[in-house]
């Protein structure tokens, strides 16, 4: 069984990590496209169960920061 710290979610503590992690800023602009990020990943058998690790590198393998606020 996986630990609630392992998995990723929308709050926006959780976002606002992922954001610094990548060195966006930290905005409601770059949450909104981290949530639709998140809708897109929950969608993908391949990335279940949807832990930060796969999320990672989904977001990375889709180039998704390209987009956002630095």
């Amino acid at each position: 069984m996986f630990k609630d710290s392992e998995m990723i979610s929308k709050q926006t503590h959780e976002l606002n990590y992922v954001l610094k992690k990548y060195g966006k800023k930290q905005s409601e602009k770059n949450r909104e496209k981290m949530i639709d990020l998140l809708n897109g990943f929950v969608k993908f058998e391949e990335y279940k169960p949807h832990m930060r690790k796969e999320f990672y590198q989904y977001i990375e393998d889709k180039n998704a920061f390209d987009s956002m606020e630095a």
